[in-house]
């Protein structure tokens, strides 16, 4: 099992604000609907993956602009707890 996922986003994830997981990542992840927690910038989130594998990210877009090409990387800090660092993602002015 890998001990992080990484990414850089494309144009619809980050048009639409989701995180499609590869199918060679999925068991990095806790299965479909399953609740986890996220940290970034001294925030949890709570955030799950759909049926379709990508992980539903409408909290944090609603705080920070993620762009196509921003890069993301997500690790486990413990059972049901993840942190995440996306060193391309700004703070969205508008919130």
């Amino acid at each position: 099992m890998p001990e992080e996922f990484r990414k850089t986003l494309n144009r619809p994830e980050a048009k639409h604000r989701y995180w499609h997981v590869a199918k060679s990542d999925r068991d990095f992840f806790p299965e479909a609907h399953k609740v986890f927690k996220l940290e970034f910038h001294k925030e949890v989130y709570n955030i799950k993956v759909n049926h379709k594998d990508d992980i539903m990210t409408g909290q944090l877009y609603a705080k920070y602009l993620f762009l196509e090409g921003d890069r993301i990387t997500v690790k486990k800090k413990n059972k049901g707890s993840y942190v995440l660092a996306a060193p391309d993602t700004k703070k969205d002015p508008r919130a």
